[in-house]
């Protein structure tokens, strides 16, 4: 649709925050982990405690999956950086949310937390509706974390070891699905991203008011103490030109070298704005996932990751870049990743 979405406007009452954050440090700590052994801290309760909107794409499984957990249960949501991000709601978006059994028992655990809705990055139409229902619901999206991919299809689609191998269709799905449809949520949350740096500025000028603090008019007080929203896409290290040395797997290669490209243009478009958004991209490592499968085998000792470690790196990378880091590409280890 070429319509402009209304803006949802929302108030955020910050005593009632208050109140709800007083009464989840009183209530008793759950006990229905998802894991049998003990956590080393108490989950955080189904009790808003900020106005933050984190979403997350490809929430179904592996990565994204244990984002969204980490985002929920963690006291600090594993971005510590973004102390806002602690107690926040969480949107997690995957294309077929009635299979996404973990998504429905985290759903039955945080209620009022976490929203679950149907977005397919392949399918413009699921975007724009995914876009609409965060609006109406929230208003704002704070951080937008993409990790929808596919390298392999059972039957369809394979990474090529060789250019005799390179097919048309599965190299157009490729592209689609890797580099065009983040994208393209991009393009249709660019109001719900822009907005979400604009409250949380407004926020902070309030919260530096109920101090008395004399900075507080200070438009750069604002900028200084509210991260701008923040969009981070999962890239591989394989996208590299630079450091491409061992070829093969044209279209995973070049769909993520695309994907790279540009989200680089939209951390230069968007850092030209009045309400800006931070643009990221992360090299999550070879993660235990149904992407990494069939490709284990000659992976050196130590280097195969949990979802819950890269998770936690990534997230912890989200939360601690800031605007003078828009448009860079770094590995869970923090590292810079050259073109």
């Amino acid at each position: 649709s070429s319509s402009r979405r209304p803006r949802v406007a929302r108030v955020f009452d910050r005593r009632a925050f208050r109140g709800a954050a007083r009464a989840a440090a009183d209530e008793p700590s759950s006990s229905s982990s998802s894991s049998s052994s003990p956590l080393p801290f108490s989950p955080l309760p189904d009790v808003p405690l900020s106005p933050h909107v984190s979403l997350v794409s490809g929430a179904s499984r592996g990565i994204g999956l244990e984002m969204v957990r980490q985002l929920l249960e963690r006291p600090d949501a594993s971005m510590r950086g973004r102390p806002s991000a602690a107690g926040g709601h969480v949107v997690a978006a995957c294309r077929d949310p009635s299979s996404a059994t973990a998504l429905a028992e985290l759903r039955g655990r945080y209620p009022t937390r976490l929203s679950v809705v149907r977005m397919d990055v392949t399918d413009v139409a699921a975007i724009e509706a995914a876009a609409a229902t965060v609006a109406e619901a929230h208003g704002r999206v704070d951080a937008l974390v993409q990790t929808a991919a596919v390298l392999h299809v059972a039957g369809e689609m394979a990474p090529e070891t060789s250019i005799a191998r390179l097919d048309e269709r599965s190299a157009i799905a490729a592209f689609r699905t890797n580099a065009l449809g983040p994208t393209l949520v991009v393009k249709h949350f660019a109001n719900l991203l822009h907005e979400a740096t604009a409250r949380a500025r407004a926020e902070a000028k309030e919260a530096a008011a109920e101090k008395e603090s004399d900075s507080d008019s200070d438009a750069g007080y604002a900028r200084a103490h509210a991260p701008a929203a923040v969009v981070a896409n999962l890239s591989a290290r394989v996208s590299s030109v630079g450091d491409n040395r061992l070829g093969g797997w044209h279209s995973y290669r070049a769909s993520k070298s695309a994907l790279n490209q540009l989200t680089k243009n939209c951390a230069i478009e968007f850092a030209r704005k009045k309400h800006p958004v931070t643009f990221l991209l992360l090299h999550p490592g070879t993660v235990a996932t149904d992407l990494s499968a069939p490709f284990r085998r000659n992976v050196p000792e130590g280097k195969l990751f949990a979802p819950e470690f890269a998770a936690e790196r990534l997230l912890g990378i989200v939360g601690e870049k800031t605007q003078e880091d828009t448009g860079k590409f770094f590995a869970w280890d923090g590292e810079e990743v050259q073109w």
